[in-house]
């Protein structure tokens, strides 16, 4: 049974990752990197998030497996448990990423780091995916590959954005300053739904569901954003067909996808090179950089 539940689990896991993937299409990952980020930064935060989880329910006074009873559970407990296994989870799987991708990836791309965070998220939840099915039978891992598995990815996805902007926006400041923001956000849109399914209330049910479709949308808009600001594009490249236009070309005359404007990387005033928005000077050239336009309207690449 457990040889079945482990080949259900690597399978459901295996096909989120490969639509994961296909986003890193400019300076791919080894796909050895992404599977140990996933088991090392899965088990990791799992483990922690597991115990911090348990103890609150304890302290709460409620039985620790009170989500297969949550009618019994009062509606205040039950809020408080959500609210603080949203921040334990979401808080463990962002610092399992950070320590995680410095250990193993190749954290090169704005966009690996929201691969790799949905990467840990996915690797929790396959973790978590085995301990339910061993508790609930075999027959609960569909919904849960449909449901809570991708939940977990577009939760990671909002603080994965924010490591991102930590790595390549503001690599001289405190990582967790940057990142807390976005991990607060993630941590109450994670408890926010999970409150909305545990209530069993019709309603709430289809909120978390709007809110799960919502958060999915704004990942996928997040990468194919993050796809555009890759270092390794020359300028003018396409970040959708990779043809070669102009360096000051506005969109790509072969797909109609826009090229100006990316949030981390500035075209050198020689159009030769791409540019760090922090760095005054272009370190291939020496040429000074012109100041950044907090007014300009950043345009993203159509999926």
């Amino acid at each position: 049974m457990l040889l079945i539940t482990l080949g259900a689990v690597a399978l459901g896991t295996g096909i989120w990752l490969y639509f994961l993937r296909r986003y890193d299409r400019i300076e791919p990952e080894a796909l050895r990197y992404l599977l140990r980020v996933a088991a090392l930064g899965g088990m990791m935060s799992i483990a922690v998030a597991a115990v911090l989880n348990e103890g609150f329910s304890r302290w709460l006074g409620l039985d620790t497996n009170l989500l297969a009873n949550p009618d019994v559970v009062p509606l205040g407990k039950l809020f408080a448990f959500c609210l603080f296994a949203g921040f334990s989870e979401e808080i463990c799987k962002a610092v399992a990423a950070v320590y995680s991708t410095r250990w193993v990836g190749d954290l090169d791309e704005p966009v690996d780091a929201m691969i790799y965070a949905m990467t840990v998220a996915l690797g929790f939840a396959a973790v978590e995916n085995v301990l339910y099915a061993q508790n609930y039978g075999n027959e609960v891992l569909l919904v849960r590959f449909l449901w809570p598995v991708p939940a977990h990815m577009c939760y990671a996805a909002v603080w994965g954005y924010g490591l991102a902007k930590a790595r390549f926006i503001y690599p001289n400041k405190n990582r967790a300053r940057v990142m807390w923001p976005y991990v607060t956000a993630a941590a109450c849109l994670h408890a926010a739904a999970n409150y909305g399914l545990l209530v069993q209330h019709t309603m709430a049910s289809l909120a978390s569901l709007s809110l799960l479709i919502g958060l999915g949308y704004l990942a996928h808009h997040r990468l194919e954003q993050l796809v555009s600001e890759s270092p390794f594009l020359e300028p003018g490249e396409c970040p959708s067909c990779r043809n070669l236009n102009s360096p000051r070309a506005v969109h790509c005359f072969y797909c109609g996808t826009p090229l100006q404007e990316t949030e981390m990387f500035r075209i050198c005033p020689s159009g030769k090179h791409r540019v760090a928005v922090g760095k005054t000077h272009c370190p291939e050239c020496g040429l000074a950089m012109r100041p950044c336009n907090p007014h300009v309207v950043r345009q993203t690449p159509r999926s």
